[in-house]
């Protein structure tokens, strides 16, 4: 059965690659770009993870996190940033998140780390 996978990334352009790929990877995407279209898609169908980046136009990725987590308790979530710091990054796997990587990463990269996460309970 294919995986769900919410992606929530502000850049259009990325967010339609990352979509194409995952697709042709075999997982059902569902593509938001900020945290309201995220969080209305979440509460419309479960999801078996996420991606989210860190920087949105309506707020922030690890906050977003602590949302998803509300509605979805163990989904696991992966962040990523262009600008991620140290101190971002730990305070995000401190709050729940599976992973935090720093932006380029390639679709086959997070899909290797997908195959290898369950739910982050």
């Amino acid at each position: 059965m294919p995986r769900r996978l919410l992606i929530t990334e502000d850049d259009p352009a990325l967010l339609q690659m990352l979509s194409w790929e995952f697709e042709e990877l075999g997982y059902l995407v569902t593509a938001t770009c900020c945290c309201r279209e995220a969080l209305q898609a979440c509460a419309a169908q479960p999801f078996d993870l996420a991606l989210l980046d860190f920087d949105l136009p309506d707020g922030v990725g690890i906050d977003l996190m602590d949302r998803l987590h509300r509605q979805a308790p163990g989904l696991p979530v992966v962040l990523y940033s262009g600008r991620a710091t140290a101190a971002a990054a730990e305070d995000a796997i401190r709050r729940g998140a599976c992973r935090f990587l720093c932006k380029p990463v390639t679709s086959q990269t997070l899909h290797e780390i997908f195959q290898r996460l369950s739910p982050c309970v």
